[in-house]
């Protein structure tokens, strides 16, 4: 339960500020909290003392309706972050390897890629896989 002191609850922008600097990870694990803590309202599963509390868990089941908008909108561009991020960092070898190899005559070129071949086999034929699929 988020609140800003016993009674008080924090407002959708606040309680999202909270987790903007947060990791995918932290977001996804309260996402779970905010759904299980629902689940449990809707199935009169919550522990006696949050009845004894203010706000009250009907309070904060509509509270956390705003916060979920919330946080499925930071799960939402955080994973669209980590898809980029991912993508950049699988390219980034080829990448630089396109950078030095371009500066090199055809001769040295191929002498280059085959000492790749000979020192990373995985790494060349995953380069020639990227620049065949055109991604190069």
């Amino acid at each position: 339960m988020n609140v800003k002191d016993d009674n008080m609850m924090l407002n959708p922008k606040d309680y999202r500020r909270e987790f903007e600097a947060a990791s995918l990870k932290k977001v996804l694990q309260e996402r779970d909290r905010i759904v299980q803590f629902m689940q449990d309202y809707e199935n009169h599963k919550l522990a006696k003392k949050y009845y004894e509390r203010d706000p009250s868990p009907r309070v904060i089941y509509f509270a956390n309706i705003e916060y979920l908008k919330e946080i499925c909108d930071l799960i939402k561009i955080k994973t669209d972050e980590k898809d980029l991020k991912e993508t950049s960092d699988d390219s980034s070898p080829f990448i630089t390897i396109e950078r030095v190899i371009s500066k090199f005559d055809d001769d040295k070129r191929r002498q280059f890629l085959d000492d790749l071949k000979v020192k990373d086999e995985n790494l060349y034929y995953r380069y020639l896989e990227w620049k065949v699929n055109g991604e190069g």
